[in-house]
């Protein structure tokens, strides 16, 4: 799992433990570099500063209901920016209506995960996720062009 270890993270979640328990399970997969925000407008305050300093996220988890702006807002907001086309956007969120996970896709999401998630399915998540980014790098450093 040590190919994680360079990866930058934000976990955006309103409840505590949440953010916790994905910090501890990045933490265990070696994922140090790890930011939270406890609503949409901090998170995405978090990852425009990240951009503006060359230090973008890799993976940013997003909880659907959160205050001020929900985690589908932020991530409408950023797929809607093409600079930000090869950063992973998850939502972590207790909906799990078909409808939802659809509408979430719809918008952009790179991975869907229904809490409450187990460390091992969140690292197995983690890799397919890092698989996606690597792809994505791939396409837009040119290799495949």
């Amino acid at each position: 799992m040590s190919q994680l270890a360079n990866l930058k993270v934000l976990i955006a979640d309103d409840h505590f433990l949440i953010r916790q328990f994905v910090l501890n399970t990045l933490k265990e997969s070696k994922i140090e570099n790890v930011e939270t925000a406890a609503d949409g407008n901090e998170a995405i305050d978090l990852v425009q500063k990240a951009r503006l300093a060359t230090q973008p996220f890799d993976i940013v988890f997003l909880d659907w209901n959160m205050p001020t702006i929900s985690g589908l807002e932020v991530l409408s907001y950023f797929r809607a920016k093409p600079e930000y086309s090869d950063t992973a956007f998850v939502m972590l969120t207790a909906e799990s209506e078909q409808q939802n996970i659809m509408k979430a896709i719809k918008a952009g999401a790179t991975s869907y995960i229904v809490k409450p998630v187990s460390p091992a399915d969140l690292g197995k998540k983690l890799f397919e996720i890092n698989e996606w980014l690597k792809r994505k790098r791939q396409i837009s450093s040119g290799i495949f062009n």
